[in-house]
């Protein structure tokens, strides 16, 4: 039986639209939320088919607000609407586990406000179009 193999995620890089965000990023989540397709049965004995489903997928992101201009609250808000490419590199100092995603996002201005006195975050959801692309670095 193999050992158990675990790995703490420190380190990202991420692109949206060629821009590098990576280092106000707190927590990332690449969220599969494609549902099953529907089951479909006839009279035969072999009478089941599952039919496909489309991709859904959505990127969540939790950052530390930055409203300079080009920062990401700010690039977010900006080009709210638009529908730009993004790339994904999970365990970049690892070369033997460096994977990656990319795709296309649909940009979603940020929600804004905190707490008194307590460190401002953007937090966003982003859908995806289509069914991210994923790699293998060096593959």
């Amino acid at each position: 039986m193999p050992a158990p193999h675990q790995r703490k995620v420190k380190y990202i890089t991420l692109s949206i639209d060629s821009n590098p965000f990576e280092c106000q990023v707190r927590s990332w989540k690449l969220n599969n939320n494609t549902e099953d397709g529907e089951k479909i049965f006839t009279q035969c004995p072999e009478g089941e088919v599952r039919e496909e489903a489309d991709p859904d997928w959505s990127l969540d992101l939790t950052m530390l607000a930055d409203w300079r201009e080009n920062g990401i609250s700010d690039w977010l808000t900006v080009h709210d609407g638009e529908t730009v490419a993004f790339a994904i590199g999970h365990h970049p100092d690892r070369p033997a586990e460096h994977v990656t995603w990319t795709g296309q996002v649909i940009i979603k201005a940020p929600s804004v406000g905190d707490e008194a006195r307590a460190t401002e975050n953007t937090e966003i959801t982003l859908q995806c179009v289509g069914k991210p692309v994923y790699g293998r670095v060096g593959a």
